[in-house]
C-alpha cells in the first residue's frame, strides 16, 4: 500500500520543513475486476497412425470493463487515473499441424507448425465517449500524444500526422532581390507544428482537415497497427543414427513498430548530437566550399539526389508521424541444435545409461525489412495501449551454448 505514495510533499510545522507523504496517482474506490467471456470451437484430427495431427480452433472473446489508464483534468492534480471503461473484442483462427514425415530405422524427421489469426477492436469506452489519446511517453509528456484508443478500432492504433516528402523548389516563388522563398497560394503551411516558416527541403505533412494549414488538433490519424495480421512458428526434428537436430523458426507478418530512433536520431534539436547514416542523403543548403546556396538553380544541382528533408532544430522534431512507422513482419532463426548420443555399448561399460553433447545456437538470424535492430521490441510496456515503441533498445544478443546430458 505505502507504494501508493512518495514523498515529494513538504508542509511547514514549527519553522521546520517536514517531509509528507503524497498520493502517486488518482485513486478509485470504485475499481473491480476485468470480466471476459469467452466462445470457441475446435477440431482435432489424427490421421495415418497418428503421423498427422491437425488441430484447429476458432475463437470470439469479449472483455468488458478494462482496466485502463484514462486522462482526467489537470485540475484535479493529476494527469490520468485507472478506471474500468470500455469493451474490447478479440476474433480469430489458431492452428496447429504435427506431422512425421519421415520415419525409417536410421533417419527421422518430424516438423510441428502453428499459426494464429487474430482481429481486435475497441467495442464501447464506456458513456459517450468514442476517442481518447495516450502518449507512449518516449520523448516525454509533452510531446504530442502518439496512440489512440477509439472505438471500431484495434487496440495499438499509432497516431500522428502524415509525413509528404519535403518542400521542393516548385513549391515557392522565389524573390531574387530578397533571396527569399514564399510558399505558392495552396501549398499546405507547417510552421503551426515546426514553429518554422517553411523553405524548400524542409519536412512537409499532408492536411487533412481541408484547410492549408497544418495542426496536430485536426491533421492527425491513424498511422499504423501494432497488431500482426498473423504469427506463428514452425520446429523441425531430425535424427540420424546418433546424430540429431533441430531448427526452430517463428514469424509474424503485417504489424507495424513505432520507430521513435528516426525521429530522436534524425534531428538537429540537440546540440552535436550525432546521426543516422540515413543523413547523408538529406536536403543541403550549404555547397562543397562551405557557401550557404539560395539560388533556385543551384539548389536544384546541389540537390538531384536528396532522399530526405533538412533534420528539424526544433523540438516539433520528435512530432509523431508517419516516416517513423515501419513494417515489424520477420522471420527469425530462433534455435539451432546439433547432437550426438554416444553408443550404449560404450556408455554402460562406466555405467552411464545415456551420454550426450551438444551446442546450441539461439537468435542466429532476422529477416527482415525494419531498419531498427529488432522488430521484435517494446520499451514503453507501463500501460497495454502503447506496444511497439522502439526507443533506444538494446538489441537482443546471439547466445551459443554448448553442453552435455548425461543419464546413470
Amino acid at each position: 500500500y505505502l507504494t501508493q505514495f512518495n514523498t515529494d510533499a513538504y508542509y511547514g510545522l514549527n519553522n521546520q520543513l517536514v517531509t509528507a507523504f503524497a498520493p502517486v496517482a488518482l485513486t478509485n474506490a470504485n475499481l473491480k475486476w476485468e470480466a471476459a467471456v469467452s466462445r470457441d470451437i475446435g477440431l482435432d484430427i489424427s490421421l495415418f497412425n497418428s503421423r498427422l495431427q491437425v488441430t484447429a480452433d476458432y475463437y470470439r472473446n469479449k472483455s468488458k470493463d478494462l482496466l485502463v489508464n484514462v486522462p482526467v483534468p489537470t485540475t484535479s492534480g493529476y494527469t490520468s487515473q485507472i478506471q474500468n471503461v470500455g469493451a474490447t473484442a478479440n476474433n480469430g483462427f489458431e492452428l496447429q499441424v504435427n506431422v512425421a514425415i519421415i520415419q525409417t530405422k536410421n533417419f527421422s524427421w518430424n516438423a510441428n507448425f502453428n499459426i494464429s489469426f487474430n482481429n481486435n477492436k475497441v467495442l464501447s469506452l464506456g458513456g459517450q465517449e468514442q476517442s481518447f489519446l495516450i502518449n507512449s511517453g518516449w520523448a516525454g509528456s509533452a510531446n504530442p500524444a502518439d496512440y489512440i484508443v477509439k472505438v471500431g478500432a484495434p487496440v495499438g492504433s499509432m497516431y500522428g500526422l502524415v509525413t509528404d516528402g519535403y518542400y521542393t523548389l516548385d513549391d515557392f516563388n522565389y524573390d531574387p532581390n530578397t533571396q527569399t522563398y514564399a510558399l505558392k497560394p495552396g501549398m499546405v503551411d507547417n510552421k503551426n507544428v515546426t514553429g518554422l516558416y517553411p523553405q524548400p527541403g524542409m519536412i512537409k505533412f499532408k492536411g487533412l482537415n481541408g484547410d492549408t494549414l497544418i495542426d496536430n488538433n485536426t491533421d492527425r490519424t491513424i498511422i499504423g497497427n501494432a497488431n500482426p495480421k498473423f504469427f506463428g512458428g514452425i520446429n523441425q526434428q531430425f535424427t540420424w543414427k546418433n546424430f540429431d537436430a533441430s531448427i526452430f523458426l517463428n514469424f509474424q507478418y503485417g504489424n507495424n513498430v513505432f520507430n521513435d530512433n528516426r525521429l530522436a536520431f534524425y534531428s538537429g534539436y540537440i546540440t552535436n548530437g550525432n546521426l543516422l547514416s540515413i543523413a547523408n542523403g538529406r536536403w543541403r543548403t550549404i555547397n562543397a566550399q562551405g557557401q550557404v546556396v539560395t539560388d533556385p538553380k543551384e539548389l536544384a544541382a546541389l540537390n538531384q539526389n536528396a532522399k530526405l528533408w533538412i533534420p528539424m532544430t526544433t523540438g516539433s522534431s520528435w512530432t509523431p508521424q508517419s516516416w517513423a512507422v515501419e513494417d515489424g513482419s520477420f522471420i527469425r532463426i530462433n534455435n539451432i541444435t546439433l547432437g550426438y548420443t554416444l553408443p550404449q555399448q560404450l556408455t554402460k561399460k562406466v555405467g552411464i545409461q545415456k551420454f550426450r553433447i551438444y551446442v546450441t545456437g539461439n537468435n542466429l538470424a532476422v529477416i527482415t525489412n525494419y531498419s531498427g535492430y529488432d522488430p521484435e521490441v517494446n520499451v514503453r510496456r507501463s500501460t497495454p495501449m502503447t506496444p511497439n515503441v522502439d526507443f533506444s533498445s538494446y538489441p537482443r544478443a546471439k547466445a551459443y551454448i554448448a553442453g552435455v546430458n548425461v543419464t546413470f
